[in-house]
């Protein structure tokens, strides 16, 4: 109940400022009309009535086009229609003010008043009315097209943000579905170390469960189940991998969106152990240098392994969230050789991006 009084209240009060935001204008524009009578003639009735018959026919003239024929008609590309409807508009409107001001000099001259040349000024009655008009009308435009372009950009935000969430939830599964792999392996050998297996899983499930949901996290939390990974992995392959895993961060305050650069080790793994019997080494590298992160992972390939497509669900997934969260701010290179894959990706630390 509260809450629908509360957005009841900022409805009227956004309604009463854009009247008095109407007004406003409205008095400058009589202002306007006001003065330019007043160079010529003294202060007096005739002067008021003069300026106020331009204020009502502009007022009457700014609203037709402003709340009908620009929004009816214009809007909704009836091009022709709209430049017909508008000439007749203004056509009749400032028949309008003709026949006012003609009465109104009808009765200054039987008053005996002095008139004053801008009253029975065709050209100067037309430019005065519409150069009001064509403000009013150049302001609502401007008014429209930035709530438009802020539409947009909220729309756009929020389709970025569930993008986004889409592609962290298909990545998800997919790093899970290899992790559960490795303990399938270690429990069919009722090895001793499932344990603790199950503990580095726990975390890494804690890590998506309730550290992904954020736009970027310490990337020491990101290295942390890295290592996990690394260790459930380490299990599953036993001496099969030589591997090698370094970091040289300068900053304790380094931020990347997570599940970043866990899908490149993952994707070594797969690549580089699993399709292969032989010995095989994966070697990871992340180092910060002049504001950037770089990240290399590099991986053996085995002799006899058909080329594949560079990547898999897993880096289709990032490829497409670095555009959403960097645009063209990050660098990522893959590349395959006859016994090798190779991954560069370098970030710029700490930037703004995307969802923050």
């Amino acid at each position: 109940m509260h809450t629908f009084d509360k957005k009841k209240m900022n409805i009227s009060l956004t309604k009463m400022v854009r009247i008095a935001i109407h007004v406003i204008f409205w008095f400058c524009a009589w202002s306007f009309f006001f003065f330019y009578y007043k160079r010529y003639s003294e202060v007096n009735s005739y002067t008021f009535a003069a300026s106020l018959i331009n204020l009502i026919v502009a007022i009457a003239t700014v609203y037709t086009f402003n709340y009908y024929l620009i929004p009816k008609i214009l809007l909704k590309n009836k091009l022709k229609k709209f430049i017909a409807f508008a000439f007749v508009a203004i056509v009749l409107f400032f028949y309008i003010e003709l026949l006012l001001t003609l009465f109104l000099v009808v009765k200054l001259l039987y008053a005996k008043q002095r008139l004053f040349p801008e009253m029975i000024d065709v050209v100067m009655l037309f430019f005065n009315m519409f150069f009001v008009v064509f403000v009013a009308i150049a302001i609502k435009f401007y008014k429209r097209w930035s709530e438009k372009d802020y539409h947009e950009q909220k729309v756009q935000k929020e389709k970025i943000e569930a993008e986004l969430q889409m592609l962290k939830t298909q990545i998800n599964p997919h790093f899970l579905f290899n992790t559960l792999n490795s303990i399938y392996v270690l429990a069919m050998k009722k090895s001793e170390q499932t344990a603790n297996v199950v503990m580095k899983l726990s975390d890494i499930l804690d890590y998506i469960l309730y550290k992904i949901d954020a736009p970027r996290i310490a990337i020491f939390n990101e290295i942390q189940i890295i290592e996990n990974y690394i260790e459930l992995e380490k299990i599953r392959f036993a001496d099969r991998v030589n591997l090698s895993f370094t970091s040289n961060l300068k900053s304790k305050d380094i931020q990347i969106p997570p599940m970043l650069i866990i899908p490149f080790v993952e994707n070594a793994f797969k690549h580089g152990v699993a399709k292969s019997m032989e010995k095989s080494w994966i070697k990871i590298d992340i180092d910060e240098t002049d504001r950037m992160l770089a990240i290399i992972v590099s991986n053996s390939k085995s002799q006899n392994q058909v080329k594949s497509k560079t990547g898999g669900i897993g880096l289709a997934n990032v490829k497409k969230r670095l555009d959403l969260l960097f645009n063209d701010g990050y660098k990522l290179d893959i590349s395959e050789k006859n016994n090798r894959y190779d991954v560069f990706l370098s970030i710029p630390i700490n930037q703004q991006i995307a969802n923050d």
